[in-house]
């Protein structure tokens, strides 16, 4: 819509002081013109201000409304508009600036109330941001807790594993060396009852072979245990002695879990 230059025959008929450089408000009012056929609304505004500031009239200020409403310039355009409808004389020109007034300031309303559901919905955003970002930081340092405490637990556990073995295989060492006694007894006593039974044969006379009979048996039986306890122990010993390699420091490490049933901790030696 082309600009509608109201006080254009006004300026022709109105004596101007020259300027030596600055261009006259005819000409102003030409290029705002030009400038408002090209859609350059902003500039077109300002000649006129310049234009208005040499020759004020309220129809410039019109004018000057209408462009910066162009323009997408609200605030500007309503000031203007405003002034014109204080100081312009056409009624029908200020009831269309009231009706424009009325637009923008509805305009400006919805703008407002867009920027404020934006910034709402910005503020709430971030908020959930920052809420997660502390959720995650405690999910992290109840993890790294987590993890700290199981490794206490491993390398206790370790401990415990390490002094089992030990005494495993005193127990072990002890049931070897009662083995070896026992099988010593054994020899011993079967020594003696092969002597005692060799008395026997050469004795000549009753109470000597009696004797020597009682020798025998007892040193036999003697033997008998010896050997016994000796291959029970035998056996304990082997079947107790660890035939694992001593267990080495674990090291507890996280795994995934499922949100909310605490972090997963597997562990191993």
């Amino acid at each position: 819509m082309r600009l509608v230059l109201l006080l254009w025959t006004a300026l022709l008929l109105t004596p101007f002081a020259a300027h030596a450089k600055a261009p006259s408000a005819k000409e102003l009012v030409k290029q705002a013109e030009r400038l408002y056929d090209q859609k350059k609304y902003v500039e077109a505004a300002e000649a006129l201000e310049k234009a208005n500031e040499q020759a004020p009239d309220s129809r410039l200020v019109y004018n000057i409304a209408r462009a910066y409403d162009q323009a997408g310039r609200a605030r500007e355009a309503i000031s203007y508009y405003e002034q014109y409808m204080t100081d312009g004389e056409d009624a029908q020109l200020r009831k269309r600036a009231r009706s424009a007034v009325d637009r923008l300031r509805l305009q400006q309303q919805k703008e407002e109330a867009a920027a404020a559901a934006a910034e709402a919905e910005r503020k709430r955003m971030q908020d959930e941001a920052e809420a997660a970002q502390r959720r995650m930081e405690a999910e992290r340092e109840a993890a790294r807790q987590a993890e700290a405490a199981n490794q206490l637990r491993l390398e206790e556990a370790h401990r415990d594993a390490l002094a089992e073995r030990k005494r495993t295989q005193i127990t072990s060492f002890a049931l070897g060396g009662l083995a070896v006694a026992g099988v010593g007894m054994g020899v011993v006593f079967g020594v003696q009852a092969g002597n005692a039974r060799a008395h026997f044969d050469n004795a000549q006379d009753l109470d000597t072979k009696l004797a020597a009979r009682t020798a025998t048996r007892s040193n036999a039986l003697l033997a008998d245990i010896g050997y016994g306890v000796g291959l029970v122990s035998a056996v304990a010993a082997v079947l107790l002695y660890p035939r694992q390699p001593a267990p080495v420091a674990g090291q507890a490490r996280l795994i995934s879990a499922p949100r909310g049933s605490g972090a997963g901790v597997e562990v191993s030696f």
